[in-house]
């Protein structure tokens, strides 16, 4: 059966119309649209509806930032970043369809792990992932999500999380000079302030604070792009710190759900930095947690290339 799939993050929506192919899902009519040109979700909803030249489908998985509250009719939220809400039994009662669910962004892009292909990512720790072991997902966007995925009596089930607001640790001297001249700003200093895009402006101004340099007014592609291309050293240098914060976050993940069946990493920042994950101290933070860093040692890293897995994810939910 075709599914309506949505995405719904901080900064952009996605939708498609999800079909059921080889044990996976073919995605169609994908538009991606910009949420700041949009009073709420139904109207982005919309418009992308009105230009679907197929017939609609009569299922619907909505995947959204932030957290989501169940409900007998299928969950509701309440956006985070946005204000938007967005209720199962109003997508149903608008659209006239038979079931509607909304779910949480990562947990959408858990359950999309064990359907990805090795197209779909590449191995930043390639070492032999436990089958059926636990799996962990985060990525730094417009805040830092993070989920799991746990096999469970043949099946899979999705765990929830909002690491993006357990507080950020340092792992090393410079890292806590840093996280000190954050503090000024935010006290105490969580994972997103650092881990996500507008983190990402946050950090370069640490960094310029370290250097006793003043901080231009750059966005978060400016800090990315000047970083890249090697002509501002102060924005290289946060890309840098931005990759070893996240290394340390991945390898805390990893811990917390015992994540022996690999973790892997999304989010909108990363594909545009994530040349530079050799050139930084992402495996050192991640392995380097006292006792347990031997075990760490065994824990896969991948790193999930640009598409919408969270879509197809989202087209899983209504398989049950």
């Amino acid at each position: 059966m075709t599914r309506i799939v949505a995405d719904i993050g901080g900064t952009n929506a996605r939708f498609a119309v999800a079909h059921p192919q080889d044990g996976g899902y073919r995605l169609e009519a994908i538009q991606v649209v910009n949420c700041a040109k949009f009073p709420d979700f139904y109207a982005a909803l919309g418009q992308w509806l009105d230009g679907l030249d197929q017939e609609r489908p009569k299922q619907a998985c909505i995947a959204v930032a932030g957290p989501v509250e169940k409900t007998p009719e299928g969950g509701r939220v309440t956006m985070t970043n946005l204000g938007w809400e967005i209720r199962a039994e109003e997508l149903c009662s608008r659209l006239e369809l038979d079931r509607a669910l909304v779910v949480n962004d990562f947990a959408a892009l858990a359950l999309s792990l064990p359907r990805l292909t090795e197209e779909d990512k590449w191995a930043l720790r390639d070492v032999p992932a436990t089958p059926n072991g636990p799996m962990v997902v985060l990525g730094p966007g417009t805040g830092l999500g993070v989920a799991a995925l746990v096999h469970d009596g043949g099946s899979y089930r999705v765990v929830p999380g909002e690491g993006g607001h357990a507080n950020l640790s340092a792992g090393s001297e410079r890292e806590l000079e840093l996280l000190q001249i954050l503090a000024r700003t935010q006290m105490p200093v969580y994972n997103e302030f650092v881990l996500s895009g507008g983190g990402l402006v946050n950090l370069y101004r640490a960094v310029c604070a370290l250097h006793g340099r003043p901080a231009e007014d750059l966005t978060p592609p400016d800090v990315s792009s000047r970083g890249l291309d090697g002509s501002d050293p102060l924005c290289r240098e946060t890309l840098i710190d931005f990759l070893n914060f996240l290394g340390s976050a991945a390898g805390d993940a990893a811990l917390y759900y015992v994540a022996r069946g690999g973790v892997f990493l999304g989010g909108g920042v990363l594909p545009r930095i994530e040349s530079l994950l050799p050139e930084s101290a992402f495996e050192q933070r991640f392995v380097t947690k006292g006792r347990l860093g031997n075990w760490l040692q065994g824990v896969r890293v991948d790193v999930l290339k640009a598409g919408y897995p969270a879509l197809i994810g989202a087209a899983a939910w209504l398989e049950d």
